[in-house]
């Protein structure tokens, strides 16, 4: 079953922080949406990394950025009902939308997620 990894996950793995032995596990050919690669990027880039630095990584790791398209973005808006009470932003959705898709499990740091009820697996990394 194929992984699909949040933001956060990258984070992780960039910033060496808590949970990152778990992120770098699962991060090895997993697929992350475009969306999240871009949060990824921005967040990263904002906390003093090189776009070289986070595109390297992801390259290093063989992790594929699945294009976010007309159907992801109404199956994206169709989870906002389920997922509005924990918090979880558009770019969160688009990684439930993904995997949900794909029939892959989540990999994500961010555990709110724990508390959804989903058709697909959650791991989180801490």
């Amino acid at each position: 079953m194929p992984y699909v990894i949040d933001a956060s996950v990258l984070m992780a793995l960039l910033r060496r922080e808590p949970g990152w032995e778990a992120a770098e596990a699962r991060a090895e050919g997993a697929i992350m949406s475009a969306v999240n690669a871009s949060e990824a990027l921005m967040r990263s880039v904002e906390k003093g990394f090189t776009e070289a630095t986070v595109l390297l990584l992801v390259a290093d790791r063989q992790i594929a950025v699945a294009p976010f398209d007309a159907d992801l973005a109404v199956s994206t808006a169709r989870l906002r009902p389920a997922t509005k009470r924990l918090g979880l932003s558009f770019a969160d959705r688009a990684c439930i939308a993904t995997a949900l898709r794909l029939d892959a499990t989540i990999v994500t740091a961010d555990r709110a997620w724990a508390g959804l009820d989903l058709p697909c697996a959650v791991e989180l990394i801490r």
